[in-house]
């Protein structure tokens, strides 16, 4: 299976919805209650990126993975950072979120993608980007710490119904000629 890194249009919102809810059923069904991801929704999460697309934040970049038959099998969002946790994160740009099926991990599709959202975002003038990963989710914290991220503080909150914590992982960005 071929796959290709392309931006994300508003055309893809169905794709990218089917991706979050299902990436989140993959990645989280081992420390998530069952009721909180049979409660997931692609019509809410598309409404979710139609808003996030509606933003027009020009330094923002989303990048889908898509296979040679036309299914959407990953993304990422990356941009200037939001939210009151900036300082937490100690950096100025944030990726919001990244998912890949299971199906396609571990076939370099998700280094792929970092980088792209990392290029962009040095381009843009960015010379730091943090995000936020569960931290009980130890095989996304190994692919954080392979690309070279640097883990930071942690912080709980109720992820529908359920009490989480999140550890912030933080990557400098190579500077671009």
């Amino acid at each position: 299976m071929t796959i290709r890194i392309r931006e994300g249009w508003e055309a893809d919102i169905e794709g990218i919805a089917k991706v979050h809810v299902q990436g989140w059923r993959e990645s989280y069904r081992d420390f998530l209650a069952p009721e909180a991801l049979a409660g997931l929704s692609v019509e809410e999460r598309m409404e979710l990126w139609q808003r996030a697309l509606a933003e027009l934040e020009p330094r923002a970049k989303l990048l889908v993975a898509e296979a040679d038959d036309g299914e959407i099998v990953g993304f990422i969002r990356g941009g200037p950072i939001r939210g009151k946790a900036a300082e937490l994160l100690g950096a100025k740009a944030e990726i919001f979120a990244i998912y890949l099926l299971d199906k396609v991990k571990r076939h370099g599709i998700g280094c792929r993608l970092m980088a792209s959202v990392f290029e962009h975002l040095a381009a843009q003038g960015f010379r730091t980007v943090g995000l936020w990963v569960l931290t009980d989710n130890l095989s996304a914290r190994r692919f954080y710490e392979a690309l070279g991220g640097q883990a930071g503080p942690e912080q709980s909150f109720d992820l529908r119904g359920q009490m989480v914590a999140e550890i912030a992982y933080r990557f400098e960005l190579a500077r671009q000629a």
